[in-house]
């Protein structure tokens, strides 16, 4: 419901909260009840009927809008309900369309000082049902988002040449007047790190990784890893170049073997009873190896930072693309960074997009600046991120 208000809000932005509340018949406390838990009860009739008229849309819509906010309904981006069968939708269908088949229009009559008035001893005039029928399918193209999307299923068959050709009508062969015909709210997620893979652009991931082989590679100049090369384990020459670069210590024979469990234990207990104090040069070893796992910590709070800032301009731009559609729906865009770009939906990109809303987004993609473009290197970003966390825990 809120997300239904605060669009209308957006568009009126003369409208306060108390006045919108007044014209609903509700208190303002009643509507910042609202906005801070969703509706929890079934508001009156008539302030449902109110609440419509005020912002415009269907009462059926805010009634769906008070459904999903008491439970008692899904969202519309749920994924998690499947789907209702065929034959279920198909029924609906005809019994929608057969019920607007039987709608009538009133007649009207020229009154004696030439005004119009309802002529309520006429017979109903049948409603322009192909105009109706025409309408829906343009509704359910805007949707799905666009009407190739919604001839996806099988675009070559006949019925899908007729189809096209009605809304090719409807709203031109361009699409230019499909989006007003929308019903359903806009809800994009943007997942800033499948953008960047689709994208092809890796040199701010390669940065990264760049950055933790050159922390690896500090770690073992101050206390070498080891690695061993032996029958039935032999490193390849491309291994051990890759630990050479590494500055890992790359021994040929066995490893030593391992201490039990006992002679862990008994060092365990040994070291508690009496500690070993550090040498100088072993406390230098341990701060060197402390600072190194603070830059990497430091490295790994970048990446995110970097890349929710970079989804954060992206939403901004694809928000300021769909205002101007003029959609007549709510549109909400959000980021995503936890989803596994691997798992996350392909991206709408300019070479694939289709219908608008599609080609908004790809050019927004386009338009927002990638990490690729930030100055320096990660760890060079990461260091001086660092230095001036340092430098501000000693001013305070």
């Amino acid at each position: 419901m809120v997300d239904l208000i605060d669009w209308y809000k957006n568009a009126h932005p003369d409208v306060t909260d108390a006045e919108l509340a007044r014209r609903a018949g509700i208190t303002r406390a009643n509507l910042s009840q609202w906005r801070s838990n969703g509706v929890r009860g079934w508001p009156a009739r008539a302030t449902l009927d109110a609440l419509a008229a005020t912002i415009g849309r269907p009462y059926r819509e805010v009634v769906d809008a008070v459904l999903a906010d008491t439970g008692y309904a899904d969202t519309g981006g749920s994924t998690a309900v499947a789907p209702r069968p065929y034959r279920l939708v198909l029924d609906d269908a005809v019994q929608v369309l057969t019920e607007a088949a039987r709608l009538t229009n009133q007649p009207v009559r020229q009154q004696p000082d030439g005004s119009w008035e309802p002529d309520l001893d006429a017979d109903g005039i049948p409603i322009d049902w192909a105009a109706f029928v025409t309408s829906a399918l343009a509704g359910a193209a805007a949707n799905i988002g666009g009407v190739d999307a919604i001839l996806a299923g099988r675009p070559g068959s006949w019925e899908a040449g007729v189809i096209r050709d009605a809304l090719n009508a409807t709203v031109g062969h361009d699409e230019w007047d499909l989006w007003r015909h929308r019903t359903e709210p806009v809800n994009i997620v943007v997942h800033p790190e499948r953008i960047l893979s689709d994208m092809s652009t890796s040199a701010w991931e390669n940065g990264f990784y760049a950055a933790e082989n050159e922390l690896t590679g500090r770690e073992n100049a101050i206390s070498p890893h080891r690695v061993y090369s032996y029958p039935g384990h032999e490193l390849s020459d491309e291994m051990r170049a890759h630990f050479t670069d590494l500055g890992v210590e790359i021994i040929d024979g066995p490893p030593p073997p391992l201490p039990t469990v006992e002679e862990l234990e008994a060092a365990i207990a040994a070291e508690r009873e009496n500690p070993t104090e550090l040498t100088p040069e072993e406390q230098a070893t341990e701060d060197a190896l402390a600072a190194i796992e603070a830059l990497r910590n430091r490295l790994e709070a970048l990446q995110r930072d970097e890349l929710a800032e970079y989804g954060q301009h992206l939403a901004e731009a694809v928000r300021e693309r769909l205002t101007a559609l003029k959609l007549p729906v709510p549109v909400t865009v959000s980021v995503d960074l936890d989803t596994p770009w691997d798992q996350a939906p392909d991206s709408p990109l300019e070479a694939w997009a289709t219908g608008a809303i599609e080609r908004a987004i790809a050019a927004a993609i386009a338009e927002t600046p990638t990490p690729d473009t930030l100055p320096g290197t990660p760890l060079q970003r990461a260091e001086a991120a660092l230095l001036a966390g340092e430098n501000e825990s000693a001013d305070e």
